[in-house]
Order: C-alpha cells, then structure tokens, then sequence
C-alpha cells in the first residue's frame, strides 16, 4: 500500500480461498471453484448482455432498457447501504426513466418491465436424493431450474414462468423445476425483496450446482452455456413476447 502501519485508521479483513478454479471430471464436464454462488449467473448475465448488443442496431430498435445488476451482500440477507434491500436500486431506475415530458414514467415503466433473478439452485445429491420432491430434482447438463415456493421465498409466478418458458423454448434451453420439501426450510434470494419494494414481475432461476457455500463448489459446463444463452434470449425477445402477452 505504501503506507505505514500507524497510517491505517481501520480495516475490513475477509479471508479468501486463493486457488484458481479448474475442470474436472472424465470429459472435464464439471467446473470445481470457490464463489461459483453467484459469480457463474454473474458472468452468464455480463456475457449475455454483451452478446445481445451486437450487432449495436439492436439497441437501437430496441422499447425497453437493457440491464443486469450484481449486488453485493446478498448472502447475508441484502440489508446493506447498497444491497438489494436498500433504495438504490429504486434511485437508479428512477433515474434511467426520468423525463421531464413524462413524470410519472418510472411507475409506468415498472408495470411493464421483468426481472429474471438468477441465483444458484441446489442440484441433487446422489446419496442424500431423498433431500428433494421426488419430481423437483436438479440435474446437472438439464438446464437452469425454475424456482418456485408457496410461502414466497422465491418470486415465480405462473405469469413469469410462462415468459421465460417461451424464451427458453425459442433459444432451445431445457428448463427444470425445484420447489424445496414441505418439512424443509427454504433458502430466499433478492428475488422477493424487489418484487415486493418495486412491484416487478420475477422468475427466480438457477443452474443446479453442489456444494453450495462450501469453500470449494461444483456445477457443470453447460449450465454456463445454457444459462447464458437463456439470458441473452431474455434480451432480444422479451419486447415481443411482452406485447403479445395475454393473462386471463
């Protein structure tokens, strides 16, 4: 740093698994590293978003505003100055929507827009299946999962699963299902917290790893494939399966 030890005033200390992430398995099919909740939807997103802006005339014949959001502090509940509980998000959309022509053009944009909140899903264990519903078993190289959860700890819904059951369908991405055993606890995810505070339709989804908050986690390579071919479909054609959508 370049600096004494008696010019430090305070610090934040976080320890750090420091070995690279590697391939494994007999066709090197499985990705074993640290962090892989969420730093695979993270990068699946960014290249996705990437991807859907080339050729650059697609943003220009384009209704909607493109964005992906990485929060921090989410694995300890999001209650941070800038973590998904916190007004920012709010602000910032606010901002993007602002017009002096239109006053109200955030709350009308909210109605119309859709988020795919993309966290990790808990695929199944070969010695411990009977932790899943017998038909809400993640598996590897069978696309993300869908999350679903009566007590609203995941923010699906039948209108927001349709949506992206469409998208899926025309980007050729194989979709499961989870939903947590009834006589389990279920985890949340910032799906919840924004569909509430801001009144947007969510889909939670997630590529089904092992290992989840362990120093050293495991998913597969074509759940990174899959999931950024999914979101990069989000993109492109969520405008057009909006306009055309119809609930009863």
């Amino acid at each position: 740093l370049g600096v004494k030890p008696d010019q430090i005033l305070d610090m934040e200390l976080c320890l750090a698994d420091t070995q690279p992430a590697t391939l494994g398995g007999l066709f090197e099919e499985f990705i074993y590293g640290p962090r892989l909740d969420n730093l695979h939807s993270c990068y699946c997103a960014l290249q996705a978003l990437i991807q859907s802006c080339d050729p650059p005339t697609s943003l220009s014949s384009d209704t909607n505003v493109r964005m992906i959001t990485l929060y921090d502090n989410e694995e300890v509940g999001s209650g941070s100055a800038h973590g998904a509980e916190s007004l920012l998000t709010e602000l910032i959309l606010r901002r993007i929507s602002s017009t002096p022509q239109n006053l109200t053009a955030f709350e009308e944009s909210i109605p119309k827009s859709y988020m795919i909140s993309a966290d990790m899903a808990h695929a199944v264990h070969p010695n411990y299946t009977d932790k899943h519903e017998e038909n809400h078993r993640p598996a590897f190289h069978k696309g993300p999962a869908i999350k679903v959860n009566s007590n609203q700890c995941y923010a699906s819904t039948a209108i927001t699963e349709a949506i992206l059951r469409e998208i899926a369908s025309r980007q050729e991405v194989p979709l499961q299902e989870f939903m947590v055993r009834n006589d389990t606890r279920c985890g949340t995810t910032i799906g919840p917290i924004l569909s509430s505070k801001l009144g947007l339709r969510v889909v939670d989804l997630g590529c089904p790893q092992l290992a989840m908050h362990s120093i050293r986690e495991m998913c597969c390579t074509s759940g990174v494939l899959q999931a950024a071919t999914l979101f990069q479909g989000f993109f492109e054609h969520y405008p057009e399966i909006n306009s055309r959508l119809i609930v009863d």
